[in-house]
């Protein structure tokens, strides 16, 4: 099964990715996809998601959000 792109300002489903733009960081990713979360919950959730060691993210790198 393959993984949606989540549209921008959307609620991501448990299956929703996003595409690093310019600019982007993992606090306005989880800003932006879950506005009513602590963003400092969900910066750990994505961090984890995707196996990351830390905050640092690339351009063009795809992110898995969970749900």
């Amino acid at each position: 099964m393959g993984l949606a792109v989540a549209a921008r300002g959307g609620t991501p489903s448990p299956e929703s990715t996003v595409v690093v733009q310019p600019g982007d960081t993992l606090w306005s990713i989880a800003a932006e996809h879950y506005p009513a979360d602590d963003v400092r919950v969900r910066v750990d959730d994505i961090e984890q998601a995707n196996g990351l060691p830390g905050p640092v993210i690339q351009v063009g790198q795809r992110l898995r959000l969970p749900g």
